[in-house]
């Protein structure tokens, strides 16, 4: 199936010069947002994963983003799934598979610590299939802290040539607070993995709130804000009304542009440009 290229937003944002301007080394970022369908077990999660990065590098794409705790999925069998025997192999087979394709990532997956804790984590595994770090969820919700334990830091790290850093669902709520690790000049690009939606019992909003958000803290950081929504729900399917529709916000705030809604697959774009292709999985 041929891509379907894309630029979505206001008619003002679709005004003006048709990049934001750069420094070098972002400007030849090619980057895809695997808005891919979540799956009830790790081996269907890592498989879809799998296919979605040999895609994303076969457009051409140096760096692939994916969503939170992408390798087994968030849903009520997280229990079974996040051990280190299902996840340490299927994260060995990522790496494998960076550097095999010269390509990073950005996933999403649970990590283990000393007395069986378990952490919500993002991964960042460079093109040479090495983690170069591990930011854990450190604002988790009620049920989330019922399984998770928080984490303390939120590092840094380079993916092809890019200072990267990631931001983990609700926690864009907290801009002051991220914006403290994250200040402006220290990453360049920083990686918004969730599931995020309006909020139901709140007056509608447009854009919604958690877009709002995540311009504050792509403006507070002076950084590209790349987010990956999950685009359904296992747990409450009805819940995947208004899924998807990732965001990509520059470093002045401005949304360049928002993935299809309810639709799973790649958006692959050149960072700091408002136009994408789209190819749906």
């Amino acid at each position: 199936m041929w891509p379907r290229s894309m630029c979505l937003g206001s008619t003002e944002q679709r005004l003006g010069a048709g990049k934001v301007p750069q420094a070098p080394c972002v400007s030849m970022s090619r980057i895809a947002i695997a808005q891919i369908s979540m799956h009830w077990s790790t081996a269907e999660n890592v498989a879809a994963i799998l296919r979605a990065m040999d895609l994303a590098r076969s457009r051409g794409a140096k760096l692939c983003a994916f969503a939170e705790l992408a390798v087994t999925g968030f849903h009520r069998h997280i229990a079974r799934e996040a051990t280190p025997e299902r996840v340490s192999p299927a994260i060995r087979e990522l790496q494998a598979r960076c550097l095999k394709l010269s390509l990073g990532i950005a996933v999403g997956a649970p990590t283990f610590g000393a007395d069986a804790a378990k952490y919500n984590s993002h991964l960042l595994i460079d093109e040479e299939g090495e983690t170069r770090a591990v930011i854990s969820k450190q604002g988790l919700t009620v049920p989330e802290a019922a399984f998770f334990q928080s984490g303390s830091s939120r590092p840094i790290a380079k993916l092809q040539g890019l200072n990267c850093s990631a931001v983990i669902c609700r926690e864009v709520g907290d801009v002051e607070l991220c914006a403290k690790a994250l200040r402006p000049g220290t990453a360049e690009v920083i990686f918004v993995p969730g599931a995020l939606r309006q909020d139901p019992e709140k007056p509608r909003t447009d854009p919604p709130e958690y877009v709002r958000d995540i311009q504050r803290l792509a403006l507070a950081t002076a950084a590209y804000v790349v987010q990956t929504n999950w685009p359904n729900a296992l747990n409450r399917p009805e819940e995947s009304v208004e899924g998807g529709e990732s965001t990509v916000a520059a470093p002045n705030g401005e949304v360049m542009f928002r993935l299809p809604r309810e639709s799973s697959g790649l958006g692959i774009f050149n960072l700091g440009e408002r136009h994408f292709e789209w190819f749906p999985q």
